[in-house]
């Protein structure tokens, strides 16, 4: 329960925030505030302090935009977690977001409240430098070199990219002017010269890496330890929880979780326990294993441990090399029963009708895992040992070999684990309770070779987030602008498995939509099952519709449209258009500001990316259209999968899946209009079946009250 103490710091803090900002009370953010504070407050705990309840407790907010839910979720959540000494870690699912959070929202709580308490952010190991792989990319060192090469698949070889890069980093750090943060470096950096020189897990050596005492990543790791709050973001988040929680970040146990943009912590759950191996590029790697081994162990004057190892290693290469070509043929044959899975039909995919594969080919397959498992066992030896030399004076390798052979030998084996997981997981029988897991096989040919991919992955996120997070975590808050789907939480609360006493509260938007939105819908003429009709007529229609020298925004669900629309434009409309995939998305939002700044039209066509997370304020965007509604692509082998099991059950999944999928999406997509209270402009969706099929009108009323007109 709220003691009256922390009711009393929590009401004093936001009011005394109000005061100083000179706002007014928003009832939306102070009701958000306290619907945290009393499920984190109401959580049992033992004598030790930590949860003795069967669940967390978990807050579901969909708060609409201009509540300000991040200082709702500040205020209301510092004071309980450093009451009950735990940890609160803000996880977002952008960028954007994340640097909001970290550079504007937190200082301006410190500067006008009297909350005492400290934060920092979290990134993954690879947004840091690592020190002794900087040192072997300086060294001229011929038996590296001839290392690296043979290990291209793995590493990138630092004698192709920029030395004096480097040097730069080197006289950087030196002199402390840089951290190791890749974020903080100043120059544009390629990802092909820094993955060369960044930390990355399987490759570190911990406290016996000569340079652990001055390690760029673990000091950032170590003040994480030392914080109130941790900033984060989703992927972080996932990744230390599959990694079984404690790893990267603080104990689930002795944690609080913010989700914020929760709305995405479905998908980036199932992409998080998600497995794939490419057999072609897998046997190529594996061949080279067994060249370097063999050679290494040659050259190791002393026969002792090691070279056994290598020897051994080399051997078991060899052989799963051998039962990878073995399921190579076996797969390839079901090239014939491919469909496309792009629009260029390069790339063909075979999905296994729910998830289910033949036993005989499950027992190859599992065979397979094993072997790859029994590699990466040996790798580990081979690692293990390596790390010792990191140390010893007089071992079969002197200190620098050591330094140059641990990251390769590290590299390789976390390369075995992922390929014995996903063979695993692709040879596994599903539980007749749970849902199922995708199984799929992607064709790729390319320069007269075929590549071919293993895939799974689970079509619903509840059962790993319940297992890595619900059972582990002390407590969480989840809020988006956009929770809801027709009118409920079902369908967040299906997909993520919340627990049963979580506590739903939706909290509507201050703006007004009538007064501030209009939202036209076409009665006829845009129907999007007749392809070609459909973009024709969006293409005749933009130039009428996109007039102001405003910005405006067209949002598509295929690429393909996008294109055959901009390629039918007239070239002096044309020129006013910023497609996606022209420039990166930071560039695309530069330029479109600076000629708006300018008194011009700007219009940026964009993907599904552009749909969310990116804010454009008043004549920034005026006009958000709509190609049609964002249904999920048809051919995705996870909404297959879960489609085929939901029809199983009697249900229609077309109505319980791609709907409501739907509908969250065009939400997303439309409030890209309004992003403060004094923005106006209208919605345009080229899509008729909104009025004329029954599925278009139960997502039409999803959407906020913006005024409706048709034309």
């Amino acid at each position: 329960m709220l003691s009256d103490d922390l009711k009393l710091k929590i009401q004093s803090t936001y009011s005394l925030l109000l005061e100083r900002k000179g706002l007014q009370t928003r009832p939306g953010q102070k009701r958000m505030i306290a619907e945290i504070a009393r499920t984190l407050s109401t959580v049992a705990m033992d004598a030790e302090g930590h949860r003795s309840a069967a669940e967390p407790g978990v807050c579901v907010v969909e708060a609409g935009t201009g509540t300000g839910k991040t200082l709702a979720y500040l205020v209301a959540a510092l004071p309980v977690a450093q009451a009950l000494n735990k940890k609160l870690i803000i996880a977002t699912a952008t960028v954007a977001l994340q640097e909001q959070v970290i550079l504007k929202d937190i200082p301006d709580l410190q500067r006008n409240s009297d909350l005492q308490f400290t934060y920092a952010l979290a990134k993954g190991r690879g947004r840091y430098l690592c020190l002794a792989k900087l040192d072997n990319a300086l060294r001229a060192n011929s038996s590296s070199d001839a290392m690296r090469d043979l290990f291209k698949v793995e590493l990138y070889d630092p004698a192709t990219v920029n030395r004096a890069l480097y040097e730069r980093m080197l006289e950087s750090l030196n002199q402390g002017d840089w951290q190791g943060d890749r974020d903080d470096w100043t120059e544009v950096l390629e990802d092909d010269h820094w993955r060369a020189v960044a930390v990355e897990k399987g490759q570190c050596a911990f406290n016996r890496c000569a340079y652990f005492a001055t390690c760029c990543y673990f000091r950032s790791r170590d003040n994480l330890d030392k914080v109130d709050c941790i900033v984060a973001n989703h992927d972080l988040v996932l990744s230390d929880l599959a990694l079984g929680g404690g790893i990267i970040l603080p104990a689930p146990a002795d944690s609080i979780y913010i989700f914020d943009e929760a709305h995405q912590l479905p998908g980036k759950s199932i992409s998080h326990f998600s497995h794939f191996v490419k057999l072609h590029s897998t046997g190529k790697w594996l061949e080279q294993l067994m060249g370097i081994t063999s050679r290494l162990a040659q050259e190791i004057q002393n026969k002792g441990s090691l070279a056994t190892l290598l020897l051994q290693a080399a051997e078991l290469a060899q052989s799963v090399g051998h039962s990878l070509q073995r399921n190579y043929v076996l797969f390839e044959q079901f090239t014939d029963k491919a469909e496309s899975a792009s629009s260029r039909g390069d790339v063909t995919q075979y999905v296994f009708v729910s998830g289910v594969v033949d036993k005989s080919v499950c027992a190859l397959v599992q065979l397979l895992s094993n072997e790859f498992h029994d590699l990466w066992a040996k790798l580990g030896k081979i690692t293990e040992l390596t790390k010792q030399y990191l140390e010893e004076e007089h071992g079969e390798l002197d200190r620098q070999q050591a330094e140059t052979w641990f990251p390769l030998f590290g590299s390789a084996q976390m390369r075995a684990e992922a390929a014995a997981s996903c063979c695993r997981h692709f040879a596994r029988a599903d539980p007749s309770d749970l849902t199922p897991t995708a199984r799929w096989l992607t064709f790729n040919a390319n320069k007269g070779e075929l590549e071919i991919t293993l895939s799974t992955s689970p079509v619903l996120a509840a059962e790993s987030l319940q297992e890595y997070l619900w059972e582990e975590c002390f407590a969480a808050v989840l809020t988006s602008a956009t929770l809801t789907t027709m009118g409920n939480f079902k369908f967040l609360q299906q997909r993520c498995g919340l627990p049963d006493s979580t506590a739903f509260h939706r909290i509507a938007s201050p703006f007004s939509y009538q007064e501030a939105a209009t939202l036209r819908i076409p009665k006829s003429g845009f129907d999007p099952s007749d392809n070609a009709k459909h973009t024709q007529a969006i293409t005749d229609l933009l130039p009428k519709l996109l007039q102001k020298k405003s910005g405006a925004l067209v949002l598509f669900s295929s690429r393909r449209q996008l294109l055959d629309v901009l390629a039918g434009l007239p070239p002096l409309f044309r020129l006013q258009v910023l497609a996606q995939d022209d420039y990166s998305k930071q560039e695309i939002m530069r330029i479109h500001r600076a000629t708006v700044d300018k008194g011009q039209a700007s219009i940026i066509f964009g993907l599904a990316s552009m749909a969310e997370g990116i804010d454009l304020p008043g004549a920034y965007c005026t006009h958000v259209v709509i190609a049609k509604i964002p249904f999920p692509v048809p051919n995705d082998p996870v909404d297959a999968t879960h489609g085929e099991w939901v029809k199983a059950q009697g249900r229609n999944p077309f109505q319980e899946i791609s709907v409501p999928e739907a509908a969250l999406r065009l939400i997303q997509a439309s409030g890209r209009l309004l992003r403060q209270e004094t923005d106006t402009g209208t919605i345009t969706i080229l899509d008729e079946r909104l009025l004329t099929r029954s599925y278009g009108r139960a997502i039409l009323d999803s959407l906020p009250p913006y005024l409706r007109e048709t034309f």
